[in-house]
């Protein structure tokens, strides 16, 4: 009886370890994910913010998971990188959100719209917005002579 009180508790202790080993795993620093395609197309100015006013907000742009670009009124673009992913917002391209004061912020939380069913999905939250400016195109053709 001794033996398999024994051999029990040491399966136990074998699996918690097991456990925290996995979880310690998981929250551990994970390699930033790739920033998408069509932020090569902008560059970084550096200046961040917490907040953007709503009445601003002219439209905005999911490129994916976790980074949506938001275009104000007046061109300026602000970058917003989640600080986690997102499922599903890079696919439906569309979110909603509440506010109880006139500004978006890094506190607050978008929720996915499902486009075909109309039925909320994941919600998240928002990281600061950084501005980007659209990167100068080269001129095609060169110079001629």
């Amino acid at each position: 009886m001794k033996t398999k009180s024994f051999i029990l508790a040491l399966v136990l202790a074998m699996g918690s370890i097991a456990g925290v080993a996995a979880a310690a795993e998981d929250g551990a620093e994970k390699p930033a994910a790739e920033e998408p395609e069509a932020l090569a197309k902008y560059e970084r100015t550096g200046d961040v913010r917490k907040c953007v006013p709503i009445s601003f907000i002219d439209h905005t742009q999911v490129l994916d998971d976790q980074h949506i670009l938001f275009h104000m009124k007046g061109k300026k673009i602000y970058l917003n990188k989640l600080p986690r992913r997102c499922p599903r917002l890079g696919f439906e391209k569309s979110f909603a959100y509440k506010v109880s004061i006139n500004q978006l912020c890094n506190v607050d939380i978008i929720t996915v719209f499902d486009n075909t069913s109309g039925i909320p999905g994941p919600s998240c939250g928002l990281g600061d917005f950084e501005e980007v400016k659209k990167k100068e195109q080269p001129e095609e053709g060169g110079a001629q002579e």
